[in-house]
């Protein structure tokens, strides 16, 4: 892993804040055109950059070297332009892997995203794990880890397209976990 100084860290900073501030500033005009006062919909700035880091940044998590990082539900919602109650439904059927902290926050590992989607055949992996036996952690500890069978991590393998494989591996191990 690359060792990031604090110059890089800077320079990183001020470039999101430049691309933030001009973006918002298109946004705060676009409302003003429409008649519309932009503190009354976007809140108090400081509220507001809480907000869009929180939907955007990655939760820090002691998982996060195997299976994070994560995004709460807003950010998920940002990634796949969709709505709240889609993001809560893809997940409660298993079409997106929801973990839950033991606060009962629901975050989402970010590997499960590819591009504004999530990584194809994933959802049908997932989906032949059933929730109520199998935890959100047990299969993102699954998909992250190397398969002794596959000789790769099941993950890595269907993001190569090998589908089938991992696919007969998940039913096994979903029945081996299951138990």
């Amino acid at each position: 892993m690359a060792t990031v100084t604090r110059r890089e860290d800077a320079d990183f900073v001020t470039r999101a804040t430049e691309r933030f501030a001009a973006q918002l500033t298109v946004l705060m005009e676009r409302y003003r055109r429409g008649g519309r006062i932009p503190n009354e919909i976007l809140g108090e700035p400081e509220d507001l950059a809480d907000r869009a880091l929180a939907a955007q940044a990655p939760v820090a998590s002691p998982w996060d070297e195997l299976i994070g990082p994560f995004l709460r539900s807003d950010g998920v919602q940002a990634r796949l332009g969709i709505s709240r109650q889609a993001v809560a439904a893809k997940a409660a059927r298993r079409r997106l892997l929801r973990v839950f902290t033991s606060d009962g926050a629901a975050l989402f590992p970010t590997w499960q995203f590819d591009d504004g989607s999530v990584v194809p055949g994933l959802a049908e992996i997932l989906s032949l794990f059933p929730e109520r036996a199998v935890d959100g952690w047990t299969l993102a500890g699954w998909l992250r880890t190397e398969d002794p069978e596959l000789r790769a991590v099941p993950l890595d393998a269907l993001a190569q397209g090998d589908h089938e494989t991992v696919r007969a591996l998940a039913r096994a191990a979903a029945t081996s976990l299951a138990a």
